[in-house]
């Protein structure tokens, strides 16, 4: 961990002190990036990272590091498949926003009960489960709880969830290396709802989807096993980094959401660190929106954007390594090694 910590003091130094020219100016800091975020994906133990930025609504650089399966030695690259495991929280908040809210089917002070009468908890409101705040007003980040968002969605807009997604996110975005449910590649009510050429579509993104590996502590990896899980408004989409863009993209020119949306999703709700769907935070003077995805021994993701700047980062790996060292639940991005050299590189 002091090695990582001193490589970003480091990589820092480098991008102050460098000379600019024009180009370089344009060209260091990626390249620094790219350098320095190798070596921490080989420090963590990661087999495979794919990487992108996105800059002024442009995707202006993307990477495979390692391998997205060891055994056979193939590479990780920019439209290889992850699970998107809790960043699928992104999109479900950006359905709901967009088919419930801004249609005004529903407000975000009704109770959860309203929509989804299984809800356990009576006083909960839309609001207050969009930003995992709990009845008391603590924050309580819990996929399981969110989760109970799928029904809300579906009920407000009149259709079933999975299709919402597929028709409102992937297909509006030609996210095409994107599936809406991993469970999909077994016989479930949700692979019903699909056409037979969607299913074979499907089909194959799913046989490219990078292995997951179990990481020990010597850092050697070995075939790990994920049980897919079923769709819901809190995980489930499997999807690229180049996709992820499209959808970045998209939420800075105001395709899916009004500007005034946005700004309330990205905005702090109370005193909990979370907006509707994300994460939000200071860093220095800039705003901080940002999700993540875990799943121990098998999968991680990482997602951070600085709005004012029109600059996002998005990481998936095959292994837990992007969050299992930082519990990010507790909802500050900057202990992460990652999001601090993008953060050190780019917002300075």
């Amino acid at each position: 961990m002091r090695a990582l910590k001193v490589l970003l003091v480091a990589s820092f130094a480098l991008a102050v002190v460098a000379p600019h020219t024009r180009a370089q100016s344009q060209s260091l800091p990626v390249s620094l990036f790219e350098r320095y975020l190798d070596s921490l994906r080989q420090q963590t133990g990661i087999p495979g990272l794919s990487a992108a930025i996105v800059q002024n609504g442009q995707l202006v650089w993307d990477k495979g590091f390692g391998y997205q399966e060891l055994e056979g030695f193939v590479r990780a690259e920019g439209d290889t498949p992850y699970p998107l495991l809790d960043l699928t929280q992104t999109l479900a908040s950006t359905v709901l926003l967009q088919q419930c809210l801004e249609l005004r089917y529903l407000d975000l002070s009704d109770r959860v009960r309203r929509w989804n009468s299984q809800f356990s908890e009576d006083s909960t409101t839309v609001e207050q489960l969009l930003a995992h705040e709990a009845p008391t007003g603590s924050f309580e980040y819990s996929s399981g709880r969110y989760a109970a968002l799928t029904t809300v969605i579906a009920q407000c807009a009149s259709e079933r969830y999975a299709r919402l997604i597929t028709e409102e996110i992937l297909n509006r975005l030609g996210m095409t290396s994107s599936v809406p449910s991993h469970d999909l590649a077994d016989e479930t009510p949700t692979r019903q709802q699909f056409t037979n050429s969607e299913r074979d579509h499907y089909g194959a993104i799913l046989r490219r989807v990078a292995v997951p590996y179990k990481v020990d502590a010597p850092g050697r990896a070995s075939r790990s096993d994920y049980p897919r899980p079923s769709l819901s408004a809190s995980t489930g989409v499997v999807s690229t980094v180049r996709d992820l863009a499209r959808f970045d993209a998209a939420l800075d020119d105001n395709i899916l959401l009004q500007a005034e949306t946005l700004r309330r999703a990205w905005e702090a709700a109370g005193s909990v660190p979370t907006g509707l769907g994300w994460f939000v935070q200071r860093y220095n003077n800039d705003r901080v929106v940002w999700h993540f995805g875990f799943a121990r021994d098998a999968y991680s993701a990482l997602y951070v954007k600085v709005p004012s700047r029109k600059l996002t980062l998005i990481l998936l790996a095959n292994s837990d390594g992007l969050a299992a060292p930082y519990n990010l639940a507790k909802g500050d991005v900057t202990v992460s090694l990652f999001a601090q050299l993008f953060l050190k590189l780019f917002v300075v």
